[in-house]
């Protein structure tokens, strides 16, 4: 558990999917990592790609209207290019009611090489209440873990950029939770950031922030909350 500052608990409890038995559904959130060499595919490409699965699945999906039918789709957040992830979402919707096992092993046989399905379910709340998500920033640099904590302990003023405007800005305010260790010759710093649409962060904006410090930055998204500080389900 990672308590945070505002007092508020938010689990990282990755294995509380539990299979119950069959069930029918018809409104369909898939729970999957993105792991490995698929992190060099783009959020358009992984959108394709799960599209193109969903096709060869079998399952009996719903597409929208009009003259150039697609697959109905949705993701919780985009996962930028070179991320990795252990808790993506997305949601699509069957025409009919179908046995849960069914749809979960007609997934299993279609998903792309360095994506792991690891529960499917129907959701329980809509895929828009992701509030806030976890992040683990793996840093090679020759800087200590207390050193890095040192630089990231005041402000930390960076140039955001919008589609319309660029303006400076302390985005320490946006990470409500950091925890920095080292591990196998390497700085970690594991960070829980806003994630709404009007208030996201991107941790690339930490590592641009921590430039001249380090020399890489491997980053991974470790899990989704909604606004109650729960695993987005």
């Amino acid at each position: 558990m990672l308590r945070l500052r505002s007092n508020k608990v938010f689990s990282l409890a990755f294995h509380r999917f539990e299979f119950k038995g069959d069930f029918f559904m018809e409104q369909v959130r898939v729970f999957f990592k993105k792991i490995g060499i698929i992190r060099y595919i783009s959020h358009l490409d992984l959108q394709r790609a799960m599209s193109r699965a969903l096709l060869r699945s079998g399952l009996d999906i719903v597409f929208s209207e009009g003259f150039n039918p697609h697959t109905k789709i949705a993701f919780a957040l985009p996962l930028s290019i070179f991320w990795e992830s252990e808790y993506e979402i997305f949601d699509f919707r069957l025409n009919k009611d179908t046995p849960s096992d069914e749809v979960r092993k007609k997934l299993l046989g279609v998903m792309p090489r360095g994506i792991e399905i690891f529960a499917v379910a129907e959701p329980k709340e809509k895929i828009s209440s992701c509030c806030t998500a976890r992040y683990r920033l793996t840093f090679t640099t020759d800087k200590s873990a207390d050193e890095i904590k040192e630089v990231l302990s005041g402000d930390i003023t960076v140039l955001k950029k919008t589609k319309s405007k660029e303006y400076l800005c302390d985005i320490s305010p946006f990470i409500t939770d950091r925890v920095i260790y080292e591990s196998e010759g390497r700085v970690i710093l594991e960070a829980t950031l806003t994630a709404g649409s009007a208030d996201y962060l991107n941790p690339n904006y930490i590592a641009a922030f921590l430039d001249s410090r380090i020399d890489d930055c491997l980053i991974r998204r470790l899990c989704l909350y909604d606004g109650d500080c729960r695993p987005l389900e």
